[in-house]
């Protein structure tokens, strides 16, 4: 096996322009999958970071809501009837929506995403939250996200000077009283956390008898699964009954079956996997077909075809790992790079990286493979 290998080795160093081509291959593959798949797995987790956050062993939702931007307000009558159930201990509101927002510099007006609660009831455990419950008790104040984008203006700047200055926030004037980590995304520029009060401030026409989101806690010990099956029956069809895992699958649900991101990058992932299979088919094809006099000799020798099959085979093993690491460098540069430019988290993982040397592995070897073809029908006759 170290013999085949070191020649497999050989072969490849034999012409260093042909190497670096197909590294260079590789690793343009190797980079182009990665940022792919993570931009999508941070679609999928900034999208969901509200719903992983909320302390809740229920979730009540429209039947007809699409997802956290497009919720379906129902009636609040619907979602207190869940108070009579014995294993019911408390009951919250849980409102979501989008306001006009003026850039305090610059005068522009965009769209930010509102979520209003009662920040006491502990329904959302973001960072920031517990810390400021009692400012968030005043009128027309809020909690500005972390990362949303520079569009809203030096919000976090500003609040870290310790200026005092207010945000035209659905014709009204607000302020920012702390930070929490709400994440931006695909579908949000930015968002901000306020409570129940002050989200019906900022939407006047919002009535206070509706809610977006109905959130349910029961007593330690009691069967989850039997509950929310009861209420489904009693409900239906007013309502739509989730457990906190389901209300996170609902959202994942939209992202992955209705919005195109899903299908772009996934396609995206498969592009990059041709393009790094033709690149290295192609060297390695080229390689063959330039030594074949001496395969064709070491046939006559007496080597077996699956002996020089499995030398060329080595050789695509070999581009594979070769051109992993520095694609992969690469890749998580571009990652620091995108979340800069979006405000987006985007980070490696081991489950990823392993996925992706799977992947990368299988692309070589399959080109290896191929390459192969002309080699099995290689004659010594023939040829010499």
């Amino acid at each position: 096996m170290s013999q085949r290998l070191h020649l497999a080795w050989k072969q490849l160093t034999f012409e260093r322009m042909k190497l670096l081509t197909a590294l260079a291959g590789v690793m343009v593959a190797v980079m182009l999958m990665w940022v792919q798949l993570g931009i999508l797995a941070s679609v999928y987790d900034s999208a969901t970071t509200v719903h992983k956050h909320i302390r809740a062993d229920l979730v009540v939702i429209h039947p007809l809501s699409e997802n956290l931007g497009k919720m379906k307000p129902f009636s609040t009558r619907t979602l207190y009837r869940f108070r009579g159930h014995p294993d019911v201990t408390q009951i919250g509101e849980f409102l979501c929506g989008t306001v006009d927002w003026r850039n305090p510099e610059t005068g522009e007006i965009r769209q930010i995403m509102v979520y209003g609660f009662d920040p006491e009831e502990g329904w959302l455990d973001l960072p920031g939250i517990a810390e400021n419950q009692l400012q968030l008790r005043e009128k027309d104040t809020f909690l500005y996200g972390r990362n949303s984008k520079n569009v809203f203006g030096p919000v976090i700047p500003w609040m870290e000077e310790g200026r005092s200055f207010g945000v035209e926030l659905g014709h009204r004037l607000a302020h920012p009283v702390g930070l929490t980590t709400l994440a931006s995304s695909f579908g949000q520029e930015g968002g901000i956390v306020t409570n129940r009060a002050n989200f019906i401030r900022f939407h006047p026409d919002f009535s206070p008898d509706q809610v977006h989101v109905g959130l349910i806690r029961l007593r330690p010990g009691a069967d989850v699964k039997e509950v929310q099956e009861w209420f489904q029956k009693q409900l239906a069809p007013e309502a739509l009954v989730l457990t906190s895992k389901e209300f996170v699958e609902f959202e994942l649900h939209y992202w992955q079956t209705n919005a195109p991101v899903g299908f772009v990058f996934t396609m995206g992932t498969v592009i990059g996997f041709f393009i790094g299979f033709i690149v290295v088919y192609q060297i390695l094809y080229t390689d063959v077909s330039n030594h074949l006099p001496q395969f064709a000799t070491m046939k006559a020798m007496g080597f077996t075809d699956n002996y020089l099959l499995w030398i060329v085979i080595r050789q695509g093993l070999l581009l594979s790992i070769l051109g992993y690491i520095p694609g992969s460098l690469l890749a998580i540069g571009f990652y620091k790079v995108i979340q800069i430019g979006t405000s987006i988290p985007v980070a490696p993982n081991w489950e990823r990286a392993i996925f992706l040397l799977v992947l990368t592995s299988l692309m070589c070897l399959m080109s290896g493979a191929m390459a192969t073809t002309r080699l099995r029908a290689a004659d010594p006759a023939d040829v010499f």
